[in-house]
């Protein structure tokens, strides 16, 4: 069964990270702060030693988001991602065969917390822990393309004892407000 919903992206705080070196040249200070007060983190990378030969190419940030749910999924949602921003070849130049053509993308993967509702499992609020996989800019689409399972053993209240085989689902997301999302039971 397949359950369609929306979300909107309520805060979005994006922090660069440097996993060479420690967490306070990483920036954790400055996203604890920033996540407070909802501004965007910054850091200071001009400091710190370069990550790979591909730096100008490739970066790697942390992710707190916070979503709300509205439709057959009811409640709130608090994601953490781990992006790596890289660049992937999508052919090649029409007039140089061995010369790639790059494009520019993010894949990430990361955790979903979420407190709610969904149709068909529980009229009662609940909580559930998903794991989140997916990629923005993959072949040119513009859209974040992410799906997510659930982790057995995490329901609590209205989803607690909840018997499906699969709970799953995912987005496409083009933007931060009334993101298509679905969950399907198996």
């Amino acid at each position: 069964m397949r359950i369609e919903a929306i979300f909107d992206t309520d805060t979005w705080v994006e922090t660069t990270i440097d996993p060479m070196s420690s967490p306070e040249a990483a920036g954790t200070a400055a996203a604890a702060d920033a996540t407070t007060t909802g501004e965007t983190a910054k850091d200071d990378a001009k400091d710190k030693p370069k990550l790979s030969s591909y730096d100008a190419e490739m970066k790697v940030t942390h992710v707190r988001t916070e979503r709300t749910f509205k439709g057959g999924i009811q409640g709130r949602g608090l994601v953490e991602y781990n992006l790596v921003y890289h660049r992937m070849p999508t052919g090649t130049d029409a007039g140089k065969a061995d010369a790639p053509v790059m494009n520019s993308m993010c894949t990430y993967n990361g955790v979903m917390y979420f407190k709610g509702t969904i149709d068909s499992l529980s009229t009662t609020e609940g909580e559930l822990i998903f794991t989140i996989t997916g990629t923005w800019g993959k072949d040119g689409n513009m859209a974040a393309v992410g799906e997510w399972e659930m982790i057995k053993g995490t329901q609590t209240g209205g989803f607690k004892g909840i018997d499906v085989k699969l709970l799953s689902g995912g987005y496409d997301s083009k933007g931060k407000k009334d993101t298509p999302c679905w969950m399907v039971i198996e």
